[in-house]
């Protein structure tokens, strides 16, 4: 029966594969010959911002069709840029009722709009509620806009910036499971929660510092754009969730509307120019400004986690592989139209030796005469810091959460819990650490010396990195490292960002360094490009990787097999098996 399953199971996956091949070549077909509507002469664009918005879109296009829809943070700051200078367009329609976006990514866009704004366009924000932990980045935001209009029944939940973790270490404990992590050093906070069971006083007084800088930032702008005082904006973010009335009193919004008389209001200040989606915007629009080959500068993104080698293909956007971005590397280097590159970093961090692959790419590309500028998004840290070193400038908006120069490694030590339920495990091994990192044993003598030794050393090696690209003495390097986190802001001031912005700061800067003339245009282009859908089914073929797809359907029917309970927990606790030993360290 199992093996029927089985069968089955892989059937459909190459069946699925036939199918949506076949699917998308007819669609690209049909889509080539159908005639599109000419955009209109007046047009108010209208962006409805959804979740999960990503750095860039994914290059395999297949992927797009499953995700929410949005425009990745790229396109919207490329569409906006365009539409800026396009007299037909009048303004835009921003919905931001569905929209959960982090800080630096809201600054990325509100300066993106701002920008809209100079060009002589409007912007009305529309919210049918603002809730949620994210509402005070969202309303960020909207306060980008000329107005802002909230739903009679909606809240403003501004309630303010919170920096929350679980904290396992009392309920290991009484389990009888040993967390052994070390981490390099007082401040590095990535497995606190497991050995723990609250904030440790370094790590709160760091984070305490973070939260502040962010909140400081935020409050400032509000203040700013809605022509308050900072005690009224901390008033009213401290009295949060307002409702809509509370909020338009106070001066936060301009109206209380509903979303088919907020779209009214914006088509009436364009004297009744239609609504046109930003999606059928740009792909009616030229992004080379009329010329006929703009110079071109290739924004490279790692999003995710850093991890070794290359991401499956359905994965792409979930983590940053670093095969993956060197192999984005090397197409930009090979393309003689990109003058330049810059790295867009939205990362935790992850693998040490991953983020050093992408810096060695990085590092060639800029000795072979390409500039490399690096715009951090949201987070660029630990790993995703150690992979900006190769940088000729590093661009951070003041909201994003970088720093966190640290490693941290360990393990979870399943002995005592095992035992109490009369579990034994045995393993047969060659080699005098092969079982270092076993979950069913604590670390040896020697196993925890020699992990403590490659800690430090990989801490020795990433200080001295950040230290020589960044110009730090000992003293500044050890105050700015040991695991702190730090906001774009404070990052700045300690020397381990150059600017602070966003894309048209990085592209300033690209432009300048690559000897773009001042008249002329330059495109961000996300690389690798996007491929031909077929072309792309088939390099993943050749590749392998829908094979490594389909054979997680085998992995999936063998822990089917394995579902028993007593046999899970000892295949899980590495019971009768062999594989190579890892060594689970991480930058992170």
């Amino acid at each position: 029966m199992l093996k029927f399953l089985k069968g089955l199971l892989i059937s459909f996956g190459f069946l699925f594969l036939i199918l949506v091949v076949g699917a998308v070549a007819g669609l690209h077909y049909a889509s080539d010959r159908w005639e599109k509507a000419p955009l209109p002469e007046r047009m108010v664009l209208s962006l409805t911002l959804k979740p999960d918005l990503r750095e860039t879109t994914d290059p395999f296009p297949l992927a797009n069709l499953f995700n929410s829809g949005t425009p990745s943070l790229l396109d919207l700051v490329n569409i906006l840029k365009v539409a800026g200078a396009d007299e037909r367009v009048q303004g835009l329609f921003l919905d931001l009722s569905a929209a959960q976006i982090r800080p630096a990514e809201a600054q990325e866009l509100r300066a993106a709009i701002l920008r809209f704004r100079s060009s002589g366009r409007f912007v009305h924000a529309f919210a049918d509620s603002l809730e949620g932990n994210g509402g005070i980045s969202t309303y960020h935001l909207a306060t980008g806009a000329e107005s802002i209009s909230l739903q009679p029944s909606g809240l403003l939940d501004i309630r303010g910036i919170s920096l929350a973790a679980p904290f396992f270490g009392e309920a290991l404990e009484k389990l009888g499971i040993e967390a052994d992590f070390r981490a390099r050093h007082e401040y590095k906070g990535a497995a606190a929660s497991m050995t723990n069971t609250a904030f440790p006083a370094p790590i709160r007084q760091n984070y305490r510092r973070l939260v502040d800088s962010l909140y400081a930032g935020i409050a400032a702008d509000i203040a700013t754009a809605r022509r308050l005082s900072s005690s009224s904006v901390n008033g009213l973010i401290d009295t949060a969730p307002l409702t809509a009335d509370e909020a338009k009193s106070n001066g936060l919004v301009d109206r209380m509307l509903y979303r088919d008389e907020a779209v009214a209001v914006a088509q009436a200040k364009a004297d009744g120019a239609g609504l046109v989606s930003l999606a059928v915007y740009s792909d009616q629009v030229e992004f080379g400004f009329g010329e006929e080959d703009p110079a071109r500068i290739a924004v490279i993104a790692v999003d995710g986690p850093i991890v070794r080698g290359r991401a499956p293909l359905f994965a792409r956007g979930r983590e940053a592989a670093a095969q993956n971005i060197v192999d984005a590397v090397e197409d930009a280097r090979a393309d003689k139209r990109v003058k330049a590159i810059i790295l867009r970093v939205s990362s935790p961090g992850g693998s040490y030796v991953a983020s050093d692959t992408i810096l060695h790419a990085l590092s060639a590309a800029r000795d072979g005469g390409l500039p490399v500028i690096v715009s951090m998004s949201d987070m660029a840290a630990s790993g995703g810091y150690f992979v900006a070193l190769a940088a000729d400038h590093v661009v951070a908006h003041p909201n994003t959460i970088t720093g966190s120069i640290g490693v941290v490694s360990g393990k979870l030590n399943l002995s005592g819990f095992l035992a109490e339920y009369g579990i034994r495990t045995d393993s047969v091994s060659a080699g005098r650490n092969a079982d270092m990192f076993s979950p069913t044993r604590p670390f040896s003598a020697a196993e925890s010396a020699r992990l403590d030794a490659v800690l430090d050393t990989i801490y020795e090696d990433f200080t001295a990195k950040v230290a020589a690209a960044r110009r730090l003495g000992p003293v500044e390097i050890d105050g700015a490292a040991r695991g702190r986190v730090w906001s774009g802001e404070d990052a700045k001031r300690i020397g381990l960002v150059d600017v602070l912005g966003g894309y048209a700061e990085a592209e300033g800067l690209a432009r300048d360094a690559a000897g773009i003339a001042p008249e002329a245009h330059s495109m961000l282009v996300a690389y690798p490009e996007q491929s031909r859908d077929l072309d792309a089914i088939v390099a993943a073929l050749e590749e392998g990787e829908i094979g490594e797809s389909l054979s997680r359907l085998e992995a999936l029917l063998t822990f089917i097999r394995y579902s028993d309970f007593l046999e899970s927990v000892l295949n899980t606790a590495g019971g009768d098996r062999i594989e190579a030993a890892t060594s689970p360290i991480f930058v992170r």
